[in-house]
């Protein structure tokens, strides 16, 4: 039998900006995953880069037992940046699946986020970022 592994989170790719465009560098960026199958979660963190930039690779695990389980995926994303201190919603979705890419049905996960809005919903998702098809 192959081992199965389930996407709970796909490489995301973003950049983070103020008002003006100016990136915002050096901001610590976190993103953290919930499996609403067993409250599983996990988090991880990078720091933006003079561009404003940061990415997260890929997160898989293996579902064990639960893969053979009827059940209806759903992983709570959330990414967040740490600006003057206080914690910034970027992003807030719900994964309803296990596939690569299928926050976006199959297109690469690539956002553009400002440090300057109060967070709302944009599209699919609650936060301040926008996709970016650059």
């Amino acid at each position: 039998m192959l081992a199965k592994t389930y996407v709970m989170a796909s490489a995301l790719h973003g950049v983070l900006v103020d008002e003006a465009g100016t990136p915002a560098a050096g901001v610590r960026v976190t993103r953290r995953w919930t499996w609403g199958w067993n409250s599983r979660t996990d988090s991880s963190d990078v720091i933006t880069d003079a561009e404003g930039r940061f990415s997260f690779p890929e997160v898989a695990v293996s579902p064990g037992l639960t893969g053979r389980l009827p059940h209806a995926p759903g992983i709570g994303i959330e990414v967040s940046a740490e600006i003057a201190g206080a914690e910034l919603i970027l992003l807030d979705l719900k994964k309803r699946n296990y596939d690569r890419d299928g926050e976006l049905d199959g297109k690469p996960f690539k956002i553009r986020c400002r440090t300057d809005i109060e967070p709302d919903a944009r599209g699919f998702f609650w936060g301040t970022c926008e996709l970016d098809d650059s």
